[in-house]
This record gives structure tokens, C-alpha cells and sequence, in this order.
């Protein structure tokens, strides 16, 4: 530190830009830009006990993601929902000031700064004495946010503070770049899904780049969804379809599924067999399906008044990749068993089941289950068997199966 404070200004600015050029624009994400960054003011000799960065994000849920970094513990992970900007939070903090007018804020804390923006008073509580909160302007003009508290008795020294100002043009750059890479994964992933997103970011992004894959499939839809656009508004149906997708993704999600497709008012997920043993994948499934049904049994009357759900499990084969044509492609999952997936869930209604899986399926899953019957499925000359859950009075038997039986 003794040799840090020997360096000269002009010294101090010349290695955070080296730093930045040659080793800070390679940080793997927000996270480890800013604990390098506060790494390399250390060494400069500015007396950082903590730091933070604001980034706005696109993601449906939430309007900004923080970093947090505090001397000698790990930087901690936040993220603000929409609407926070409404809340007392936000009100009168610091971040609110910066992002409102683009002004720095550079303030010795006091009972004055209390007072004026309290959350300074929990940090002036913890030991800091001097707070430096920037603007960071990206290319898209949106304005976002990095701080700096100090815990030394005198705070920064003025040749500090001129370091934070000289860093933070060249710095924007850098963060958009690096924060970029989560945000617009997390966007595509909002759209196509998790492991689609892994792919297109990995470089698979030409037409006809798919593989063959073996997976767990599961349909559910939405019964009587035509008569209810016949009966009710638009804005209902809006409404009672995101209704409907709450009751199905969160178990899907919850039992490492990948959502494909939003279909109107149907929802198709795989769970992709690791190994040779499509067991768990199939017992994944099974869970978010009864996952789904149990959220509906549980959910208030004016729900269950207008949502049933119908759902088909299968196993089987898809192609998975990119079909399309130009520019303009969709990275999806198709084939035959996709088709007898299709084919399955039509039958629920039908046979007064709202699940129904194939032999295929059921020959995997530990769970009890009952032959319904061997139904003709629109379009495959061969009959299919289809199982249910046991229900009371039901005797299990074991499924047999074989291909197009």
C-alpha cells in the first residue's frame, strides 16, 4: 500500500487503463469486472471497503441487476423487480439521484446525508465515511450506476475521487460489453429457452444444425381454450392464459425441464435423457405434470372455473436444432414421437383423463399406472396402448411396450 501512495496521478491513471485494456474487458461477467476493478484500486492505494454496480437488464421480471463488493467477503448478487422505482427503496437513495439527473454524487457521510438520502445511514452505521456513486451512460443512452464507499477516517483523497472520474468514461464500455453477454443470454433464453440459448450462444446458429436427441416430452394444454375466446373478452383470455402458464412452467422449471414451445394455449417441454437411462428423465416429467395438477386442484374457484388442463407424456426420439428458412429460424424439436405427443393429448378429453402417457413413458416411471386402452392415433396406421395414474379402485399393471404396437 506504502508503495501505492509513492505512485504519481499520472502513474495511477496510466495502469488502471493498461489494466482495463489488457485483463479488466476479459472479466467473465459483472461480478468479477468489479471485484478486479476494486483489486486494482487497492493496489493504486485508494482505501475502497466497498463497491457496487447498477446495470438496467431485459428480463420479464426484472428491471436491474446490482453487484455488490465488500472487503474480504464475496461479492453478493441482487436484483431489483419492476416497479421498484416506486418504492421506498428507490425513493430518495442515492441510485435514484444518479440515474435521475447524471450527476455524481460525492459526499462525506453525516447525519446530514442521513437525512437526505437514508439508506447512507445503514452504510455510515457499518463504517463508511465517504461515498462516490457515477453515472455510467451506455450507447443506448440508459443510465446506469457504480459506487464506491470508503471506511478510512479521512475517506478518499481528492487524488482518488480524480481516479474514479478519469476511469469511468473508458469503464462504461467495458461493463456494457461484459453485462451485455448476461443480458441479451437471459433474453434469449426468456424466448427460447435455457439449453436452445446455450446452443445459439455456443454458435449454433445455422439452418439445419440439429442433433438427434432422446428425451422425456410433455404437452399440456389448455381444454376448451376455443369456446373461451368464443364467451369471453380479450383481455380475459389474456389473463387466464397467463393463469394457466403459472400452473404449468413453474413444475416444469422446478424438475429441469426445458419449455419449447408456447403453442396458443399449449405448453411443450423436454427433459433430455443423460447417459443411456431415460428413467429419471421420465420421472422428471411425471413430477411437473403432477406438479401442474396439483397447482390447479389448489388454486382459488375463479380459476378452476374456467382452466382444465390436459396432459401428454411420452419418450421417444427428436431432431433438435435450427429449421427455417433465411434469416429468420426457430430452434425447436420435431419428429415422430413430437407428432404422437401431439396425437396423445387429444385423447385426454376423450377417454375423461387429464393425464395420459404412452407405453414408452410408462415403462419408465416407478409411479403405479393403469392400461386405459389401445387407441388409433390421426395419421400413424399403428395402434397405440395409453396409460393413466391409478386412480381409486384401479388395479395397476405393468406397461409393455414396444415400437408402434
Amino acid at each position: 500500500m506504502t508503495k501505492a501512495l509513492d505512485f504519481s496521478l499520472a502513474d495511477r491513471k496510466a495502469e488502471l487503463l493498461r489494466w482495463l485494456s489488457e485483463e479488466g474487458r476479459f472479466a467473465p461477467d459483472t461480478g468479477g469486472l468489479l471485484e478486479m476493478l476494486c483489486e486494482k484500486f487497492t493496489v493504486l492505494g485508494a482505501p475502497i471497503a466497498r463497491a457496487t454496480v447498477h446495470v438496467r437488464t431485459l428480463h420479464p421480471e426484472f428491471r436491474g441487476v446490482s453487484r455488490i463488493w465488500r472487503r474480504g467477503q464475496s461479492t453478493e448478487f441482487r436484483t431489483s423487480r419492476h416497479g421498484i422505482e416506486s418504492t421506498s427503496d428507490y425513493q430518495n437513495s442515492p441510485l435514484q439521484y444518479v440515474i435521475e439527473t447524471g450527476q455524481w454524487l460525492d459526499t462525506v457521510l453525516s447525519e446530514a446525508t442521513d437525512r437526505r438520502f437514508p439508506i447512507l445511514a445503514t452504510l455510515r452505521a457499518q463504517g463508511i465515511t465517504h461515498y462516490v456513486m457515477a453515472p455510467l451512460i451506455f450507447s443506448n443512452r440508459i443510465v446506469n450506476a457504480i459506487s464506491w464507499g470508503s471506511d478510512a477516517p479521512s475517506g478518499f483523497r481528492e487524488a482518488d475521487v480524480e481516479l474514479f472520474r478519469y476511469l469511468v468514461p473508458t469503464f462504461a464500455p467495458v461493463l456494457e460489453v461484459t453485462a451485455g453477454r448476461r443480458i441479451y443470454a437471459e433474453l434469449l433464453a426468456t424466448y427460447v429457452g435455457r439449453d436452445p440459448c446455450a446452443r445459439i450462444m455456443a454458435g449454433a446458429v445455422q439452418r439445419g444444425n440439429v442433433h438427434h436427441i432422446k428425451a422425456a416430452m410433455l404437452l399440456a394444454d389448455l381444454r376448451g381454450f376455443s369456446r373461451l375466446t368464443d364467451e369471453l373478452p380479450e383481455q380475459r383470455i389474456i389473463e387466464l392464459l397467463n393463469a394457466f402458464f403459472d400452473l404449468v412452467v413453474p413444475g416444469i422449471i422446478g424438475s429441469e425441464g426445458d419449455i419449447l414451445k408456447y403453442i396458443g394455449d399449449a405448453v411443450i417441454a423436454i427433459f433430455p435423457v443423460t447417459g443411456d437411462d431415460p428413467a429419471r428423465a421420465c420421472e422428471l416429467a411425471l413430477a411437473a405434470a403432477q406438479t401442474t395438477l396439483a397447482a390447479l386442484q389448489a388454486s382459488p374457484p375463479e380459476v378452476q372455473q374456467h382452466i382444465s388442463i390436459d396432459i401428454a407424456l411420452h419418450y421417444g426420439d427428436a431432431a433438435y436444432g435450427n429449421i427455417g428458412s433465411g434469416n429468420r429460424l426457430d430452434f425447436t424439436a420435431v419428429g415422430r414421437d413430437i407428432n404422437i405427443l401431439s396425437r396423445l393429448e387429444l385423447l385426454c378429453k376423450d377417454v375423461g383423463r387429464p393425464l395420459l402417457m404412452s407405453g414408452a413413458f410408462a415403462a419408465e416411471v416407478a409411479t403405479p399406472v393403469v392400461e386405459i386402452g389401445h387407441f388409433e392415433l390421426r395419421g400413424f396406421r399403428q395402434h397405440q396402448s395409453l396409460y393413466g395414474l391409478c386412480q381409486d379402485g384401479e388395479v395397476p399393471g405393468a406397461p409393455t411396450w414396444t415400437d408402434g404396437v
